[in-house]
């Protein structure tokens, strides 16, 4: 179903909704799993680790609302 890909494109989110602020800063990322995109939050982002266009992330798992979770490869 999900599998590894890489970044299309990011976002590092520093002002979140309520809901989201306990893990602020987040990335937020357009993955290219070289059949589809889509957009997925990274999981264990640190804000001084570099992150670019073209970086490989990893399939984790999927979240407790069935969303997909990746961490940096």
């Amino acid at each position: 179903m999900y599998k590894d890909g890489r970044i299309y494109s990011y976002s590092i989110i520093n002002a979140p909704v309520e809901k989201f602020s306990a893990i602020a800063p987040y990335l937020i990322v357009i993955v290219d799993d070289g059949e589809k995109r889509f957009l997925v939050r990274i999981e264990a982002f640190e804000k001084d680790k570099p992150v670019g266009i073209g970086d490989p992330v990893k399939f984790d798992r999927l979240d407790e609302e069935g969303s997909p979770v990746y961490i940096l490869n």
